[in-house]
């Protein structure tokens, strides 16, 4: 659908709703990778913060068993950590893909994705590029390090002499 047909397929835009469109599709595009980087952000410092507790742990020699209450209280804070920390990627990953969904859907009213629309016989953006956006693996990747780190941590704790 080209931006003569309108978001409705039926009429054309307006001339204001064009300017409309062509203000919101910059924010919407920065609003993609905004939370996309706010994902990698989230999972870097987690991981980092993980990674440091693991190494200060297997560095320092324990002074003393902290006993079942102090392994309880270490893992729960741990896992209140990570989960919280997943918890926000996963509100990033929500926000993120409606900002994609939506920027999708100006991009094919400007027609982005029709053919012969801004270059003779090709589209100016692959069809696929609609719907890849629903396959994003990235976030899979993000909690599986923070679950990793987290359950190596935990382990540390239970498994020091």
């Amino acid at each position: 659908m080209s931006a003569e047909a309108g978001m409705s397929g039926t009429q054309p835009l307006r001339e204001d709703q064009l300017e409309v469109l062509k203000v919101l599709y910059p924010w919407y595009k920065e609003e993609v990778f905004r939370r996309r980087e706010q994902m990698m952000r989230l999972t870097a410092f987690a991981g980092a913060f993980l990674v440091l507790l693991l190494v200060t742990m297997l560095a320092v020699p324990p002074q003393a068993h902290p006993g079942y209450t102090g392994e309880l209280f270490a893992t729960t804070g741990v896992a209140l950590f990570s989960g919280l920390f997943a918890y926000l990627i996963l509100q990033q990953r929500n926000r993120h893909r409606m900002a994609k969904h939506a920027l999708i859907k100006i991009e094919r009213v400007l027609g982005l994705f029709e053919e012969g629309q801004y270059a003779a016989g090709k589209s100016l953006y692959p069809k696929e590029w609609q719907t890849a956006w629903l396959s994003d693996r990235s976030v899979t990747v993000y909690l599986t390090v923070l679950t990793a780190l987290t359950v190596l941590v935990i382990a540390t704790v239970l498994l020091r002499p």
